[in-house]
């Protein structure tokens, strides 16, 4: 395996989570946090902040690893088809379990869970349908996670059981395509991806379903949601700029502020839960499909 850590990281032994700094700053304030030759995508945090997950094709195949910012990314769960962690939220705090799903040949897919340890994953929906991005509820009792259904993406729900396989029931589908759920730090609201229409939006939601509506919505994409560790803000990779930054929001989308800025294309915004920082993916460095991993400070806001 082929990765290329920033120096900085390997100098953060005093805590895996703080925001590295290195010799090779990007005009906007950026460092290489892990390179390699693979594209590494769909980034998370654990809830501690110390270990970053990411989708990878590192092993001839897709996989999620593990990456604590000292050594070498670590394989947590792999399948020839394809994984996806999902966005903050995916690695439950109180059970230890990393949520996510794994593809099948005929593109349907299973939700499974691992320890963050690494011990033995379970499959805890296996119903012929196609799934994506599970997360965690505010409680961490239940799994929420978008499946296809009808033609749409929506959200289906289930209490959680590692004695049988979950029976998930409807529990958001509006006839548009709602994907990335993730609740807030304090389990106030559901932070989600609305596409219609052509264009994808930043959408807001009660954990009961209520109070649906849109946060930031207007001619751009707007995709890839994320929660910072104050419940009033979140970040989001737009195109507004001509290509996809990394910005934030409050929670009603009167203030927006840029947090990158570079003619590559920035992606899957991890905020840091604990020490406030931003990792995301991005293709800067060679363009195309080549997806590294960076750090950026948070702006202020």
């Amino acid at each position: 395996m082929r990765y290329i850590t920033a120096l900085a990281a390997l100098l953060m032994a005093a805590s895996c989570g703080e925001d590295p700094s290195g010799p090779e700053q990007w005009p906007d304030g950026a460092y290489l946090y892990l390179g390699s030759v693979y594209p590494d995508t769909a980034l998370s945090w654990s809830p501690g902040g110390s270990v970053l997950l990411f989708t990878s094709f590192a092993y001839n195949s897709y996989c999620i690893l593990g990456f604590d910012g000292i050594t070498d990314p670590i394989p947590v769960a792999a399948s020839y088809f394809g994984e996806s962690a999902g966005p903050n939220g995916c690695w439950s705090g109180d059970q230890g379990l990393i949520v996510y799903t794994s593809y099948n040949t005929d593109s349907t897919s299973t939700v499974r869970t691992v320890p963050g340890n690494l011990g033995a994953l379970l499959v805890v929906v296996d119903d012929g349908m196609n799934h994506i991005h599970p997360t965690w509820t505010a409680g961490e009792d239940s799994i929420l996670v978008p499946t296809f259904s009808d033609g749409y993406w929506g959200f289906w729900k289930s209490e959680y059981s590692e004695d049988s396989l979950l029976v998930l029931e409807e529990f958001y589908t509006p006839d548009i395509d709602c994907l990335r759920p993730s609740y807030s730090p304090d389990g106030q609201w559901l932070l989600f991806e609305v596409r219609e229409g052509g264009s994808t939006d930043i959408w807001l939601m009660r954990p009961d379903g209520s109070d649906a509506h849109a946060v930031i919505e207007d001619a751009s994409n707007d995709i890839h949601p994320c929660w910072g560790p104050d419940p009033g803000w979140f970040a989001f990779s737009s195109d507004r700029s001509g290509n996809y930054d990394i910005w934030i929001s409050d929670l009603d989308g009167g203030t927006i502020v840029q947090v990158t800025e570079d003619p590559g294309d920035d992606l899957y915004p991890a905020w840091n839960p604990v020490y406030g920082w931003f990792a995301f993916s991005s293709n800067r460095e060679e363009g195309g499909s080549n997806f590294d991993i960076y750090s950026i400070d948070a702006p202020e806001y």
